[in-house]
């Protein structure tokens, strides 16, 4: 059979693959690149042109154009959309119509042939906001830093979407386009001019109290007044956060308040003193053969429950718990011993005094003096004469008690970003709930937890505490939540606090102030370690349940 060889093939002007000999573009687009420049969102350019030549010695049976990438770009006429001979030019017309703020970036491309270029296009949109009204005192401030806005004002934004947040940190009344915002600012798409009003503004905390000295635990009185316990002693605040009195008494330990608004102190030695609500003394009680007081609570007729521990490590320690009448007279006392050495975590109350609830942990000696070896953790439930009713397992980590029993274990996480498993367990010790936040959400350390002391409130979990920065033991933020009730654990609204000093802040006590319902919040700037100075803020109720 005959066989034409190739250079045969080429003098009689058989066709060829295109492209196969060179890589060369065949189709060339005039602009490598075009920015369509500053436009605001809506508008539209005037259409340019672009000239697509055939470059390559070959005709191209059918060129295509696209414009891939955004769809603020878009081709308005189009005579690239057929044969093409060798050296023959067709014309594309763009218009870039973006319709939300931001850079938009697209190219153009070219196809019909196996090598073909393409042209970058650009175009930067933007839309305003015009804040027309913001009161007194008050800012508005961008989330992107672009600007700042102290009376009303008119800012070009070029970004898609954009935050406005108001200082210093409150509520917000909104109106206009951030109408429903939530506390944590307003959330703006601009995909067209805005209009923005702060209408009005309440600050996040009504008043500060700075102090030598962080406090240690804050307990409400009657008529609004609270009581702050520190290192040096205890002190009375009122309403507006101003001093009624105070007394030296260092040592303290603890700090309960009756239903009658007396305040019982509890010293390390286990000496309890009680006062009225105005700081005078009521009585004196000393327990004998103590080795330390830790915990104290109070029902609502006035009795007093302490829980102390008598021995030491190298023979044995067990807890003892004495309750005493509102007139400081010893009721009963009972010894709880459920192995060599006890250490207790917690004491409750029922609101009525028909139960009380002790919390602990049982160690024996390990190899060395110095060595102790975990056991167990407990719950016991006695009755008023105390007498054991039942001893089950509890939950690792601290307690905090309703007014009707029930028990709320938390066990904090103390690597960054922080965070906490919690339980609920009913006045039986059976648990409702057991669960944790999730691990990347923090929110951070815990330092206090606390159910509301009061009938007439729905039992809550409050907690509280620091951040630590990643990879360090250094605090960030002090902060406090709403983190559920009896039926679940529902992290809510996170209160930030920042130290003025730059230097990390700490929560150490969250309560409500009754009857207002407003939240005290006690804590310190600086560290447990290292700390600088307290302060004590009552915050608006919203704080808690008000969305960030």
């Amino acid at each position: 059979m005959f066989r034409k060889s190739l250079s045969l093939v080429l003098l009689l002007g058989a066709p060829l693959l295109f492209g196969a000999c060179s890589d060369e573009p065949a189709l060339i687009i005039d602009r490598k690149s075009f920015d369509f420049g500053d436009l605001e969102v809506g508008e539209a350019t005037a259409e340019q042109l672009f000239t697509v030549r055939n470059a390559s010695p070959h005709d191209v049976a059918s060129v295509g154009v696209s414009v891939e990438g955004s769809d603020a770009f878009a081709i308005t006429s189009n005579t690239c959309e057929k044969y093409l001979a060798a050296g023959m030019e067709c014309e594309v017309r763009v218009r870039y119509a973006p319709r939300l703020g931001g850079t938009h970036s697209a190219s153009l491309k070219v196809a019909g042939a196996p090598s073909a270029e393409r042209t970058e296009l650009q175009g930067t949109a933007f839309a305003w906001v015009d804040v027309t009204s913001l009161p007194p005192g008050t800012r508005i401030v961008a989330g992107d830093d672009s600007f700042t806005c102290t009376q009303p004002c008119r800012h070009a934004v070029r970004t898609a979407e954009l935050t406005l947040y108001v200082n210093p940190e409150g509520f917000p009344t909104w109106s206009a386009a951030c109408a429903s915002a939530p506390r944590s600012g307003c959330l703006l798409r601009m995909d067209a001019s805005k209009v923005v009003a702060l209408n009005a503004w309440l600050p996040l905390y009504q008043w500060e109290v700075r102090r030598s000295r962080p406090p240690m635990a804050i307990a409400p009185l009657p008529y609004g007044n609270i009581v702050v316990l520190d290192s040096l002693g205890v002190t009375s605040l009122d309403g507006a956060g101003q001093e009624r009195w105070s007394l030296t008494v260092p040592g303290t330990a603890r700090l309960v308040v009756t239903s009658d608004g007396a305040i019982s102190l509890l010293r390390y030695d286990g000496t309890v003193t009680q006062y009225d609500s105005e700081g005078r003394p009521r009585w004196t009680y000393s327990a004998q053969g103590i080795r330390s007081g830790e915990f104290m609570t109070a029902d609502t007729l006035g009795n007093t429950y302490v829980l102390l521990t008598q021995g030491n490590e190298n023979t044995a320690v067990v807890m003892k718990l004495i309750a005493l009448s509102r007139e400081g007279v010893e009721l009963w006392s009972t010894v709880i011993n459920e192995g060599p050495i006890n250490y207790p975590s917690g004491l409750g109350v029922m609101g009525d005094g028909s139960h009380v609830y002790v919390v602990g942990g049982v160690y024996k000696r390990g190899a060395t003096p110095q060595e102790l070896v975990f056991e167990k953790n407990f719950t016991q439930k006695l009755t008023p004469a105390g007498v054991a009713l039942w001893t089950k397992p509890a939950s690792p980590g601290g307690v905090s008690f309703t007014p009707s029993g029930e028990m709320l274990f938390v066990f904090s996480n103390y690597s960054p970003p922080g965070g906490v498993v919690a339980s609920w367990s009913d006045s039986d010790g059976d648990v409702l709930w057991e669960s944790q936040t999730r691990p990347e959400k923090g929110p951070g350390v815990v330092d206090t937890y606390a159910a509301p002391p009061n009938f007439n409130t729905v039992p809550r979990l409050l907690l509280g505490g620091h951040e630590l920065l990643p990879g360090t033991n250094t605090y960030g933020r002090g902060w406090f939540a709403d983190m559920g009730d009896r039926t679940k654990l529902a992290p809510g609204s996170i209160t930030y606090i920042e130290s003025p000093y730059g230097n990390g802040a700490w929560v150490s006590s969250v309560v409500y102030s009754f009857p207002a319902r407003h939240v005290v919040v006690g804590g310190g700037f600086g560290s447990h370690v290292e700390p600088v100075e307290g302060f004590i803020r009552l915050y608006d109720p919203l704080t808690l349940t008000m969305e960030r």
